[in-house]
């Protein structure tokens, strides 16, 4: 049978006739006229038939079961993707609470916070020292302040000793393309503007905290007097960290699409006093 198959292969091109011998009746032999090629085509388009025929039958009916499984696969699929965002929140939820954690325990305790002072802030505290010289109110406890300047240190609590200026420019130029809606969860406002544009400190103040969440990204918080804090989310990159003095003003990172609740490049910017929330409309000039 094999070599008879090869032999149709070789012929494929040909016509063939093929003569059947009966031996039982002599004179009474068949013959057929064949042409391989045509038989390969014709046996070649009925497999292909079948096997689709098959396949349907497997697609369209419970037989599919017995090979696999879609609806499995799509639970399978999904559980993953639920299994994902669990430990995605749990990590945004931990470093949340640190945060939370941090702003409480400067408005609870109010600590002062020794720093090292730079060129600026050294000559804000001479100005301040110079003021409380020449008044005749002038206590012993800001004298020895004034001295301390000396030895390159300062206080934090003395030197945001004022009210922050409020209302203040924004931290950054651009458009508020969603507002303040505590309602809904949202505590601050967001202000749209260009990847990597600068966004500045509104008000003097300490860096209370400072890195990278699921949620919001880049984030940074400072701490300010009368119990005010200020924070930036969604940062593409951060340059203060957490214990730094900052001056109002300065720049405390770049505008970036971070965290998986952005909606493109923007800054969502809150203020909290005293643990509460605040409309941050109410402390800036737009």
């Amino acid at each position: 049978m094999k070599s008879f198959i090869q032999r149709l292969y070789q012929d494929r091109d040909k016509v063939l006739n093929i003569l059947l011998l009966d031996d039982t009746r002599p004179g009474q032999d068949n013959s057929y006229t064949i042409k391989p090629k045509s038989l390969f085509l014709a046996l070649g388009f009925v497999s292909v038939l079948l096997a689709g025929f098959v396949a349907l039958i497997f697609m369209l009916t419970p037989l599919g079961s017995l090979l696999y499984s879609t609806d499995e696969m799509k639970i399978r699929n999904e559980i993953k993707g639920i299994s994902d965002r669990i430990v995605a929140l749990q990590d945004s939820l931990e470093v949340r609470d640190q945060q939370l954690q941090d702003i409480k325990t400067v408005i609870r305790l109010n600590q002062d916070t020794t720093l090292s002072i730079d060129e600026r802030l050294r000559q804000a505290a001479l100005d301040q020292a110079a003021k409380t010289t020449n008044s005749s109110a002038a206590s012993v406890y800001d004298i020895n302040l004034y001295d301390n300047f000396g030895d390159g240190y300062f206080l934090t609590a003395n030197i945001l000793s004022d009210v922050p200026d409020f209302p203040a420019q924004p931290p950054v130029e651009g458009t508020i393309s969603r507002g303040y809606e505590p309602m809904k969860g949202h505590y601050g406002i967001d202000i749209a503007s260009t990847e990597n544009e600068q966004i500045k400190s509104v008000a003097d103040g300490s860096v209370i905290s400072s890195g990278w969440t699921i949620d919001f990204g880049y984030v940074i918080s400072i701490q300010h007097n009368d119990g005010l804090v200020s924070t930036y989310k969604h940062c593409s990159k951060l340059y203060k960290t957490k214990g730094e003095k900052v001056l109002k003003g300065d720049i405390l990172g770049l505008i970036g699409d971070t965290g998986i609740s952005s909606t493109g490049p923007h800054v969502h910017f809150e203020i909290w006093k005293n643990g509460s929330s605040q409309n941050p409309n109410l402390y800036l000039i737009f």
